[in-house]
């Protein structure tokens, strides 16, 4: 078999070769990015989110009792490693340069059984996001119980338009300590219920584009308007 092309790739673009055959896929739509952080840092973020006592509540959709804003400037210290390589996978995917993000507010979300978020997007933001910071095994272990169709209990959810034929518009997960999402702010996300005596605790956040946001202006070939 021999090897696909190599060199610059333009946005959404992936060459690769199948039985002597060279094929290229364009993807289509919002970047949805993951990564993982730390266990030290996911220990750094609890200790932020254990000072939190704000409530947050009025500000969000979700179903959700316990739910506190936390300090913007400590969470940003954490996680600018991985904004650099959120960075790196906007480049890739919209063949953009990101100089830069702000936050413009994160909170923390405790979960327990029962609770839910509604499928929602967000709003006064470029970006947002979740990190999980803990999923209880009992939790974990409803998921491998559930027996009807989706992700199940506790399951993060995308949503992208009405479902088509020959169109993937929705990704579901079932989440592990450590998962980092972000997201536009517009793209359509819910977080199922689950049953168990337990808290599941997430971080969310919002981001500002500090840059040219050629999205906003309608200059999506990112040159200048004449």
């Amino acid at each position: 078999m021999k090897e696909a092309k190599s060199g610059y790739l333009k946005a959404g673009e992936t060459t690769n070769t199948q039985a002597e055959l060279e094929y290229t896929m364009y993807h289509w739509g919002p970047l949805l990015f993951k990564t993982t952080v730390s266990p030290d840092d996911i220990k750094a973020l609890r200790a932020i989110c254990d000072k939190a006592d704000e409530t947050w509540s009025d500000n969000l959709a979700g179903i959700i009792k316990g739910e506190y804003k936390i300090d913007s400037a400590a969470y940003t210290k954490i996680i600018k490693p991985y904004l650099k390589a959120y960075q790196a996978a906007y480049k890739t995917w919209y063949s953009l340069n990101l100089r830069g993000v702000e936050t413009t507010a994160a909170w923390v979300n405790y979960m327990k059984a029962g609770e839910s978020n509604p499928p929602h997007i967000h709003h006064n933001c470029h970006l947002s996001s979740t990190i999980i910071l803990d999923l209880p095994e009992v939790v974990k272990q409803e998921q491998k119980d559930w027996k009807g169709t989706g992700e199940g209990p506790a399951a993060l959810n995308f949503f992208v338009a009405n479902p088509q034929n020959f169109h993937t518009n929705s990704l579901g997960f079932k989440g592990e300590v450590g998962d980092f999402f972000i997201f536009p702010w517009n793209l359509t996300h819910s977080v199922n219920n689950f049953r168990s005596d337990a808290t599941r605790v997430t971080l969310a956040a919002n981001f500002k584009i500090l840059d040219d946001n050629i999205f906003e202006n309608g200059n999506e070939n990112g040159k200048e308007k004449a």
